[in-house]
């Protein structure tokens, strides 16, 4: 059996079919130190569904969205999805419940999917905010208004591609080497722009804009962003190395494995906390306080217009 990381490396498999029988034969012993490290994953899991789920409920029912809005919707649709599959994978650590090579597989993907989109809706906020604040005039006015709603579904539609044709060539024609390819490319398109525009932001929240609403919304989106390059950007970079490099598998590499990815699934459940923290006001009740941050202020020189 595979993982959520390197599906049907052959080393690894043969490996983790054996720790499983293991396991089930009573000759590994309880690893306390191991449960807790995945217990503590599931819970973060678990909470970060919990806030993801909050925002889409917010963004999809409460609030009319906005060109803005509707990258932190499909963000947050993203993220849950990823979550959903990380506390299946981790329950079946526990019960290795999940028999069937196939349903396996599919969460595999779904996982990679999930994690993928996420990272490019990122770099598309990230981008989107940079236009605001080089080119605030042209945003407000001559940005096609469905434009967030086009790119969300070509982003969605070339995570699927991406994915499932790195899927395709792995596990059917056997190519195990092209395996992690998918966050190779991911890393080459998101990574300088996401930097870039960390930068740019980081400038323009020095300088301290005038409006109190929009610096509060810049500096949202830069700790969003610094916490994507520290928590979820480590995940890349381990998948990418074990599989372009001559790094043979182990059982102590489990525990690299789950470290990054629970930095992975930390940033995927830290972006709800950020909108509230950087979004609250005194006295202001939770719903409001996001209300605020997300709906209103997303354009630098007046509202933005609003968007089905």
């Amino acid at each position: 059996m595979g993982n959520l990381l390197y599906l049907n490396n052959e080393e690894q498999t043969n490996l983790e079919l054996r720790i499983v029988k293991e396991y089930e034969d009573g000759i590994i012993p309880f690893d306390l130190g191991w449960n807790i490290w995945i217990s503590i994953s599931l819970i973060i899991c678990c909470i970060g569904f919990v806030g993801n789920g909050y925002i889409i409920w917010l963004l999809g029912f409460q609030i009319k969205r906005n060109r803005f809005t509707i990258f932190i919707l499909h963000l947050a649709i993203a993220d849950s999805g990823f979550l959903a599959s990380i506390v299946i994978y981790k329950i079946h650590l526990f019960t290795y419940f999940l028999r069937s090579n196939i349903l396996f597989l599919f969460c595999a993907f779904f996982s990679h999917m999930m994690y993928i989109n996420a990272n490019f809706i990122l770099t598309a906020i990230s981008i989107d905010r940079c236009v605001a604040v080089l080119f605030p005039i042209w945003h407000h006015c001559s940005r096609p208004k469905g434009l967030s709603s086009m790119v969300c579904v070509l982003l969605w539609i070339s995570s699927f591609l991406l994915t499932g044709s790195i899927a395709l060539f792995t596990n059917v024609f056997g190519k195990y080497n092209l395996f992690g390819l998918h966050f190779l490319v991911t890393a080459i398109v998101s990574l300088p722009l996401i930097i870039l525009s960390t930068l740019v932001l980081f400038i323009k929240v020095c300088v301290k804009p005038k409006q109190k609403n929009q610096g509060r919304l810049l500096l949202m989106i830069l700790i969003t962003l610094l916490c994507f390059l520290i928590l979820a950007f480590p995940l890349n970079v381990l998948v990418v190395i074990l599989n372009f490099f001559s790094i043979q598998y182990g059982p102590d590499l489990r525990y690299w494995r789950e470290g990054v990815l629970l930095l992975s699934c930390l940033n995927s459940s830290i972006n709800p906390v950020i909108y509230f923290l950087v979004g609250r006001k005194k006295r202001a009740q939770t719903k409001e306080s996001v209300k605020v941050i997300l709906q209103k202020n997303s354009n630098p020189l007046t509202r933005p217009l609003q968007q089905k």
